[in-house]
């Protein structure tokens, strides 16, 4: 496990999660699955340590085969008539 430096924003305590992580690189859409990931236990602010973002840029570039992939349905945001 990572250490972390206290929350950039509010100063609360940083502690590392394994979470998924939605990015979008060359007009496509990617999820990446269990990225170690600095979580701020006060304002939920998030952070990536610069060796797992190098890795994230890594993987892409390989352009290996998806472990799976999913269909996202998209809707359009329509504010209700006032």
């Amino acid at each position: 496990m990572r250490k972390y430096s206290p929350c950039l924003y509010c100063g609360g305590e940083v502690e590392e999660l394994r979470l998924p992580r939605e990015l979008r690189w060359k007009d496509k859409r990617y999820v990446l699955e269990d990225v170690p990931v600095g979580v701020c236990q006060q304002c939920r602010e998030s952070f990536l340590k610069p060796e797992v973002a190098k890795t994230i840029d890594r993987i892409l570039h390989q352009a290996k085969a998806p472990i799976r992939t999913i269909a996202v349905p998209i809707y359009q945001y329509e504010p209700d008539p006032a």
